[in-house]
């Protein structure tokens, strides 16, 4: 295996600048196994281009350390995940059917990040994030860190810190980690599932002629409510499940609101993010009896979607929450 030659980039620009005849022999380093062939050298080294930082890949990474459940599910879809030889967040109870038998196979490291002890000790080629609380300095498994040690990184574009401006921030994402894993057909594949799938919801859309509906998007909090802002990916589905974000002013993933503020924008529709220990049906019954959502279109219609925060990330789950959300918001349309 050819060693990864990380370097500094002062360029924004998420770019794949050199593909060429990738092959891969005999099987990939998966779940830890020790019985591995060598992964064969690119014909040309594959350079790219991901949050400021521009590496070079002299052949395809055959140990990864995945760190997000959302990564896990992507690697596998796209053909990799049989070198994943541990992953974070692991505890996933209700992992994607196509990749539930693969995600059960990896070591799982954490119920959350695991250890820089823990990573270090697989010797990966390769970790990827998906989110940037990924690769924490305080931890140790700073990028910096672990380019020093010549582990390659990659964080999903997500959380580069420009937030998720359009669909395309995904496919060079994807466009990137299919090159660098010489994983190209089933990146581009899976990459053309989404966009595809997101595609058709906002077309349907469009052709009825719905107008957006005021919505709430409900995170948490009690003294004052955490909400989905305007430059992430909620926005993105947002805007493709044809709701009008009535938090968008935000500029952050994930800002937070008074409830004094979101009353005063009356929202028709709820959209309430499942996980942790407060579950949908607390944060509902909650939303009923707090005094200024109570005066909202969307509580006294009852109108509340659920969609699991797992389905917020940069992945295909992205599909299943805008279909929810439409539905939820335009029953007529997609009823009839």
């Amino acid at each position: 295996m050819l060693p990864v030659r990380p370097a500094r980039s002062t360029s924004t620009v998420v770019t794949v600048l050199a593909v060429a005849g990738v092959l891969v022999t005999g099987c990939s380093r998966g779940t830890g196994t020790a019985d591995t062939a060598e992964a064969v050298a690119f014909a040309e080294p594959v350079t790219v281009t991901n949050c400021d930082r521009t590496a070079t890949f002299d052949a395809p990474p055959q140990r990864i350390v995945s760190m997000n459940d959302h990564v896990t599910e992507t690697l596998i879809q796209m053909g990799a995940g049989d070198r994943i030889v541990g992953m974070g967040y692991g505890k996933q109870d209700d992992p994607l059917p196509e990749t539930a038998a693969q995600f059960a196979a990896i070591p799982a490291l954490a119920e959350e990040y695991p250890t820089s002890e823990q990573v270090l000790d697989l010797e990966p080629d390769l970790v990827v994030g998906g989110m940037r609380s990924a690769f924490d300095d305080k931890n140790g498994l700073g990028r910096d860190s672990l380019e020093a040690a010549g582990i390659g990184t990659f964080l999903f574009s997500e959380y580069c810190g420009e937030g998720f401006p359009d669909i395309g921030l995904l496919e060079n994402d994807f466009t990137q980690l299919g090159a660098l894993l010489g994983v190209e057909a089933g990146a581009a594949a899976l990459t053309e599932r989404i966009t595809t799938g997101l595609d058709a919801v906002r077309d349907r859309l469009d052709a009825a002629g719905v107008d957006p509906v005021r919505t709430f998007f409900y995170d948490s909090g009690e003294a004052e409510a955490m909400s989905v802002g305007g430059v992430g990916s909620g926005q993105l589905i947002s805007d493709y499940a044809g709701a009008e974000n009535i938090t968008s002013d935000g500029e952050k993933p994930y800002p937070k609101a008074s409830w004094e503020v979101i009353g005063e924008r009356q929202p028709e529709a709820i959209v309430v993010l499942d996980y942790g220990a407060t579950s949908a049906d607390d944060k509902i019954a909650f939303l009923k009896n707090q005094s200024i959502m109570m005066t909202t279109p969307a509580v006294q219609n009852d109108r509340f979607i659920v969609v699991p925060l797992d389905d917020f990330f940069e992945s295909s789950r992205m599909v299943t929450s805008v279909e929810t959300i439409a539905r939820g918001l335009h029953p007529d349309v997609f009823d009839a």
